[in-house]
Protein backbone atom coordinates (compact mmCIF):
# COMPACT_ATOMS: atom_id res chain seq x y z
CA UNK A 1 0.00 0.00 0.00
CA UNK A 2 1.09 3.79 -0.65
CA UNK A 3 0.95 5.77 2.51
CA UNK A 4 1.30 9.62 1.99
CA UNK A 5 2.08 10.55 5.59
CA UNK A 6 1.46 14.19 5.87
CA UNK A 7 3.62 15.77 9.20
CA UNK A 8 4.75 19.01 10.30
CA UNK A 9 7.81 17.65 12.51
CA UNK A 10 10.04 15.06 11.11
CA UNK A 11 13.44 14.14 11.25
CA UNK A 12 15.84 16.24 9.68
CA UNK A 13 18.96 14.12 10.15
CA UNK A 14 20.68 11.41 11.55
CA UNK A 15 19.64 11.25 15.51
CA UNK A 16 17.31 14.26 15.13
CA UNK A 17 14.53 14.09 18.04
CA UNK A 18 12.20 16.79 16.45
CA UNK A 19 9.72 14.38 15.11
CA UNK A 20 11.02 11.53 16.66
CA UNK A 21 7.86 9.66 17.15
CA UNK A 22 6.77 10.30 13.37
CA UNK A 23 9.59 9.06 12.39
CA UNK A 24 9.51 5.64 14.25
CA UNK A 25 5.90 5.58 13.10
CA UNK A 26 7.38 5.48 9.20
CA UNK A 27 9.46 2.94 10.20
CA UNK A 28 6.64 0.95 11.16
CA UNK A 29 5.13 1.05 8.08
CA UNK A 30 7.61 0.16 6.09
CA UNK A 31 8.33 -2.95 8.05
CA UNK A 32 5.25 -3.79 7.47
CA UNK A 33 5.75 -3.56 3.78
CA UNK A 34 4.27 -0.45 2.88
CA UNK A 35 5.46 2.48 1.20
CA UNK A 36 5.42 6.04 1.90
CA UNK A 37 5.73 9.17 1.19
CA UNK A 38 6.31 12.02 3.63
CA UNK A 39 5.19 15.38 2.86
CA UNK A 40 6.64 17.28 5.75
CA UNK A 41 7.52 21.23 7.08
CA UNK A 42 11.16 22.38 6.35
CA UNK A 43 13.86 23.09 4.53
CA UNK A 44 16.20 19.85 4.69
CA UNK A 45 16.28 17.38 2.27
CA UNK A 46 15.38 13.46 3.14
CA UNK A 47 15.51 12.55 6.56
CA UNK A 48 19.24 10.03 6.63
CA UNK A 49 17.62 8.35 9.56
CA UNK A 50 15.27 6.50 8.01
CA UNK A 51 17.12 5.02 4.42
CA UNK A 52 14.69 2.58 2.54
CA UNK A 53 13.73 2.34 -1.41
CA UNK A 54 10.16 2.12 -0.39
CA UNK A 55 10.34 5.92 1.27
CA UNK A 56 10.45 9.27 -0.45
CA UNK A 57 10.82 12.92 1.57
CA UNK A 58 9.18 15.98 0.54
CA UNK A 59 9.97 19.35 2.35
CA UNK A 60 7.66 22.18 2.58
CA UNK A 61 9.64 25.69 3.56
CA UNK A 62 7.70 27.25 6.87
CA UNK A 63 10.02 29.60 7.50
CA UNK A 64 9.69 31.82 11.36
CA UNK A 65 12.64 34.51 11.34
CA UNK A 66 15.02 34.07 14.29
CA UNK A 67 15.04 30.56 14.58
CA UNK A 68 15.17 26.58 12.55
CA UNK A 69 11.76 27.79 10.90
CA UNK A 70 7.83 27.27 12.54
CA UNK A 71 7.89 23.76 13.39
CA UNK A 72 10.91 23.21 14.94
CA UNK A 73 13.29 25.25 17.42
CA UNK A 74 11.42 26.06 20.70
CA UNK A 75 8.08 24.49 18.53
CA UNK A 76 5.11 26.10 16.50
CA UNK A 77 2.86 26.64 19.47
CA UNK A 78 5.22 28.97 21.28
CA UNK A 79 6.06 30.62 18.15
CA UNK A 80 2.16 30.87 17.71
CA UNK A 81 1.37 32.51 21.13
CA UNK A 82 4.00 35.31 20.62
CA UNK A 83 4.82 35.65 17.41
CA UNK A 84 1.51 37.92 16.38
CA UNK A 85 -0.36 38.66 13.10
CA UNK A 86 2.75 37.73 11.02
CA UNK A 87 3.56 34.41 12.24
CA UNK A 88 -0.37 33.34 11.74
CA UNK A 89 -0.08 34.42 8.77
CA UNK A 90 3.37 32.61 8.04
CA UNK A 91 1.28 29.16 9.07
CA UNK A 92 -2.30 29.73 6.69
CA UNK A 93 0.41 30.06 3.56
CA UNK A 94 2.33 26.96 5.07
CA UNK A 95 -1.37 25.00 4.96
CA UNK A 96 -2.09 25.91 1.78
CA UNK A 97 1.24 25.23 0.23
CA UNK A 98 0.85 21.67 2.45
CA UNK A 99 -2.53 21.18 0.79
CA UNK A 100 -1.25 21.58 -2.76
CA UNK A 101 2.25 19.48 -1.91
CA UNK A 102 -0.57 16.61 -0.92
CA UNK A 103 -3.28 17.85 -3.98
CA UNK A 104 -0.14 16.97 -6.38
CA UNK A 105 0.52 13.82 -4.97
CA UNK A 106 -2.97 12.21 -4.45
CA UNK A 107 -3.31 10.15 -7.40
CA UNK A 108 -0.79 7.98 -5.82
CA UNK A 109 -2.33 7.55 -2.58
CA UNK A 110 -4.36 4.66 -1.41
CA UNK A 111 -4.50 5.95 2.29
CA UNK A 112 -3.35 9.75 3.60
CA UNK A 113 -2.09 9.80 7.27
CA UNK A 114 -1.78 12.44 9.04
CA UNK A 115 0.06 13.44 12.16
CA UNK A 116 -1.48 16.78 14.50
CA UNK A 117 -5.08 18.04 13.18
CA UNK A 118 -4.03 21.20 12.10
CA UNK A 119 -2.57 22.14 9.90
CA UNK A 120 -1.46 18.54 8.57
CA UNK A 121 -5.24 16.73 8.78
CA UNK A 122 -7.19 19.66 7.35
CA UNK A 123 -4.35 19.75 4.63
CA UNK A 124 -4.68 16.54 4.15
CA UNK A 125 -8.54 16.91 3.72
CA UNK A 126 -8.68 19.51 1.37
CA UNK A 127 -5.48 18.33 -0.77
CA UNK A 128 -7.18 14.38 -1.06
CA UNK A 129 -10.93 14.74 -0.39
CA UNK A 130 -11.15 11.16 -2.07
CA UNK A 131 -8.31 9.01 -0.34
CA UNK A 132 -9.24 7.04 3.05
CA UNK A 133 -7.92 9.51 6.17
CA UNK A 134 -6.90 8.88 8.96
CA UNK A 135 -4.79 11.45 11.50
CA UNK A 136 -3.50 11.47 15.06
CA UNK A 137 -3.56 13.89 17.53
CA UNK A 138 -0.65 14.77 19.59
CA UNK A 139 -2.15 17.80 21.88
CA UNK A 140 -1.27 20.74 21.15
CA UNK A 141 -3.69 20.69 17.80
CA UNK A 142 -6.79 20.09 19.89
CA UNK A 143 -5.48 22.52 22.49
CA UNK A 144 -5.17 25.03 19.07
CA UNK A 145 -8.68 24.13 17.64
CA UNK A 146 -10.32 25.06 21.68
CA UNK A 147 -8.60 28.55 20.83
CA UNK A 148 -9.00 29.86 17.72
CA UNK A 149 -11.86 31.43 16.28
CA UNK A 150 -13.25 28.67 13.95
CA UNK A 151 -12.09 25.99 16.20
CA UNK A 152 -15.15 24.16 16.25
CA UNK A 153 -15.53 24.99 12.55
CA UNK A 154 -12.80 22.92 11.75
CA UNK A 155 -12.90 19.68 13.59
CA UNK A 156 -16.87 18.99 12.49
CA UNK A 157 -15.36 19.24 9.50
CA UNK A 158 -12.84 17.21 9.68
CA UNK A 159 -15.20 14.52 11.50
CA UNK A 160 -17.36 14.97 8.14
CA UNK A 161 -14.39 14.05 6.01
CA UNK A 162 -15.07 10.67 7.74
CA UNK A 163 -11.46 10.15 9.08
CA UNK A 164 -10.14 7.67 11.59
CA UNK A 165 -8.88 9.72 14.20
CA UNK A 166 -6.42 7.92 16.64
CA UNK A 167 -5.53 10.40 20.16
CA UNK A 168 -2.07 10.05 22.36
CA UNK A 169 -4.80 9.88 25.31
CA UNK A 170 -8.16 9.41 26.42
CA UNK A 171 -8.48 13.42 27.51
CA UNK A 172 -7.52 14.52 23.79
CA UNK A 173 -10.38 12.00 22.57
CA UNK A 174 -12.68 13.65 24.80
CA UNK A 175 -11.87 17.08 24.34
CA UNK A 176 -12.28 16.57 20.92
CA UNK A 177 -15.60 14.91 20.93
CA UNK A 178 -16.76 17.70 22.65
CA UNK A 179 -15.41 20.94 19.79
CA UNK A 180 -16.76 18.61 17.64
CA UNK A 181 -20.14 18.36 18.97
CA UNK A 182 -19.92 14.28 19.15
CA UNK A 183 -21.92 12.48 22.24
CA UNK A 184 -18.97 10.74 22.74
CA UNK A 185 -15.11 10.43 22.04
CA UNK A 186 -14.70 9.70 18.69
CA UNK A 187 -11.46 6.99 17.18
CA UNK A 188 -9.24 5.24 19.01
CA UNK A 189 -6.56 6.11 22.21
CA UNK A 190 -3.00 5.13 20.92
CA UNK A 191 -0.24 5.54 22.98
CA UNK A 192 3.38 6.48 21.67
CA UNK A 193 5.72 3.51 22.15
CA UNK A 194 9.51 3.68 20.95
CA UNK A 195 10.91 0.68 18.87
CA UNK A 196 11.56 -1.82 20.74
CA UNK A 197 15.11 -2.67 19.45
CA UNK A 198 16.38 0.47 20.07
CA UNK A 199 14.83 1.07 23.79
CA UNK A 200 16.22 -2.70 25.51
CA UNK A 201 15.25 -3.01 28.77
CA UNK A 202 18.40 -2.01 31.36
CA UNK A 203 19.11 -4.30 33.79
CA UNK A 204 20.32 -1.21 36.11
CA UNK A 205 22.60 1.95 35.98
CA UNK A 206 24.84 1.71 33.49
CA UNK A 207 28.43 2.37 35.56
CA UNK A 208 30.86 2.68 32.40
CA UNK A 209 28.15 4.99 30.51
CA UNK A 210 28.29 7.15 34.29
CA UNK A 211 31.83 7.43 34.21
CA UNK A 212 31.85 8.79 30.60
CA UNK A 213 28.85 11.07 31.30
CA UNK A 214 30.89 12.13 34.31
CA UNK A 215 27.99 11.45 36.77
CA UNK A 216 29.79 11.21 39.89
CA UNK A 217 26.44 12.12 42.08
CA UNK A 218 22.78 11.01 42.11
CA UNK A 219 21.79 11.90 38.99
CA UNK A 220 18.17 13.39 38.02
CA UNK A 221 17.73 13.34 34.02
CA UNK A 222 14.76 15.14 32.04
CA UNK A 223 14.08 15.22 28.12
CA UNK A 224 12.39 18.23 26.42
CA UNK A 225 12.62 21.78 24.88
CA UNK A 226 13.35 24.18 27.72
CA UNK A 227 9.80 25.95 27.12
CA UNK A 228 7.60 26.52 30.07
CA UNK A 229 5.27 23.73 29.10
CA UNK A 230 7.67 20.75 30.75
CA UNK A 231 7.82 22.27 33.88
CA UNK A 232 11.88 22.08 34.16
CA UNK A 233 11.27 24.58 36.69
CA UNK A 234 9.30 22.48 38.96
CA UNK A 235 11.61 20.22 38.99
CA UNK A 236 14.04 22.45 39.93
CA UNK A 237 12.72 23.30 43.04
CA UNK A 238 11.68 19.88 43.75
CA UNK A 239 15.34 18.99 43.78
CA UNK A 240 16.01 21.59 45.84
CA UNK A 241 13.51 20.24 48.48
CA UNK A 242 14.85 17.18 48.44
CA UNK A 243 18.08 18.59 49.21
CA UNK A 244 17.29 20.67 52.48
CA UNK A 245 15.55 17.56 53.31
CA UNK A 246 18.76 15.73 53.34
CA UNK A 247 20.62 17.99 54.47
CA UNK A 248 23.22 18.41 51.73
CA UNK A 249 22.98 21.23 48.95
CA UNK A 250 24.32 19.78 45.97
CA UNK A 251 24.19 16.12 46.77
CA UNK A 252 22.12 15.79 43.23
CA UNK A 253 22.54 16.56 40.02
CA UNK A 254 19.92 17.50 37.24
CA UNK A 255 20.49 17.26 33.70
CA UNK A 256 18.34 18.53 31.26
CA UNK A 257 19.03 17.37 27.52
CA UNK A 258 17.37 19.72 24.94
CA UNK A 259 17.32 23.57 24.46
CA UNK A 260 15.00 26.82 23.88
CA UNK A 261 14.53 29.66 25.14
CA UNK A 262 14.62 28.85 28.86
CA UNK A 263 17.88 28.20 28.84
CA UNK A 264 19.22 30.99 30.63
CA UNK A 265 16.59 31.41 32.89
CA UNK A 266 16.85 27.46 34.26
CA UNK A 267 20.67 27.84 34.84
CA UNK A 268 19.89 31.14 37.00
CA UNK A 269 17.10 29.51 38.77
CA UNK A 270 19.36 26.25 39.66
CA UNK A 271 22.24 28.70 40.74
CA UNK A 272 19.83 30.54 43.31
CA UNK A 273 18.39 27.44 44.24
CA UNK A 274 21.58 25.72 45.10
CA UNK A 275 21.02 22.55 42.51
CA UNK A 276 23.83 21.27 40.40
CA UNK A 277 22.32 21.44 36.50
CA UNK A 278 23.88 20.17 33.31
CA UNK A 279 21.93 21.60 30.23
CA UNK A 280 23.80 19.85 27.09
CA UNK A 281 21.68 20.96 25.00
CA UNK A 282 20.11 18.72 22.22
CA UNK A 283 21.74 15.39 21.52
CA UNK A 284 21.63 12.58 19.11
CA UNK A 285 18.50 10.14 19.48
CA UNK A 286 20.90 7.68 20.40
CA UNK A 287 22.52 9.74 23.03
CA UNK A 288 19.03 10.10 24.97
CA UNK A 289 19.04 6.64 25.16
CA UNK A 290 22.75 6.58 27.18
CA UNK A 291 21.64 9.05 29.90
CA UNK A 292 18.86 6.87 30.58
CA UNK A 293 20.82 4.02 30.96
CA UNK A 294 23.39 5.54 32.77
CA UNK A 295 20.85 8.32 35.39
CA UNK A 296 19.06 7.08 38.28
CA UNK A 297 15.80 8.54 37.87
CA UNK A 298 13.92 9.68 34.99
CA UNK A 299 10.93 12.88 35.85
CA UNK A 300 8.10 14.27 33.48
CA UNK A 301 7.14 17.61 34.92
CA UNK A 302 4.82 18.52 32.09
CA UNK A 303 2.19 21.27 33.31
CA UNK A 304 -0.78 22.97 31.73
CA UNK A 305 -0.40 25.98 30.46
CA UNK A 306 -2.50 29.19 30.96
CA UNK A 307 -4.59 28.18 27.60
CA UNK A 308 -5.02 25.30 28.47
CA UNK A 309 -2.28 23.47 26.73
CA UNK A 310 -0.80 20.34 27.81
CA UNK A 311 1.29 17.63 27.00
CA UNK A 312 -0.38 14.24 25.45
CA UNK A 313 2.18 11.84 25.74
CA UNK A 314 5.96 12.81 25.60
CA UNK A 315 7.73 10.23 24.13
CA UNK A 316 10.40 10.57 26.33
CA UNK A 317 8.83 8.97 29.23
CA UNK A 318 7.48 5.88 26.82
CA UNK A 319 11.18 5.67 25.82
CA UNK A 320 12.42 6.03 30.14
CA UNK A 321 9.60 3.62 30.70
CA UNK A 322 10.97 1.09 27.93
CA UNK A 323 14.49 0.89 28.81
CA UNK A 324 13.31 0.75 32.41
CA UNK A 325 14.45 3.47 34.68
CA UNK A 326 12.55 4.82 37.54
CA UNK A 327 9.58 7.09 36.33
CA UNK A 328 8.80 9.73 38.40
CA UNK A 329 5.45 11.84 36.60
CA UNK A 330 3.77 15.36 38.32
CA UNK A 331 0.89 15.91 36.07
CA UNK A 332 -2.20 15.84 35.85
CA UNK A 333 -1.88 16.07 32.27
CA UNK A 334 -3.27 13.94 29.45
CA UNK A 335 -1.98 10.53 29.26
CA UNK A 336 0.82 11.45 31.84
CA UNK A 337 -2.22 11.44 34.87
CA UNK A 338 -3.98 8.03 32.81
CA UNK A 339 -0.87 5.97 33.10
CA UNK A 340 1.77 7.63 35.77
CA UNK A 341 0.22 9.52 37.91
CA UNK A 342 2.92 9.75 41.05
CA UNK A 343 3.74 12.48 43.40
CA UNK A 344 7.32 13.88 43.15
CA UNK A 345 8.89 12.70 46.09
CA UNK A 346 12.63 12.51 45.17
CA UNK A 347 13.51 11.39 48.92
CA UNK A 348 11.42 8.32 48.03
CA UNK A 349 13.25 6.97 44.98
CA UNK A 350 16.82 6.31 47.37
CA UNK A 351 19.27 8.92 45.33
Amino acid sequence: MNVGLVTTSFPRHAGDYAGSFVGDRVQRLLADGHSVEVIAAGDGGPAREIEHERLTVTRIAAPHPGNEGLFYGAGAPEALEGGGAAIWFAAARFTAALAAAVRARAHRFEVVESHWLVPSALAAVAGAPGCRQRAYAHSGDVALLERIPFGRTIARRLVRAGIAFHFVSDELATRFAALAGAARPLGAVTPLSPPADDWSPRTGADAMGRRQLGLARPTVLAVGRLVPIKGHDRLLRACARAQTGRGAPGALEVVILGDGPERLRLGRLAADLGVRLRLPGFVPRAEVARWLRACDVYVQPSVRLANGRGEGAPLATAEARAVGIPVLVDSDVGRLAEGLRRGLHLEDTGV
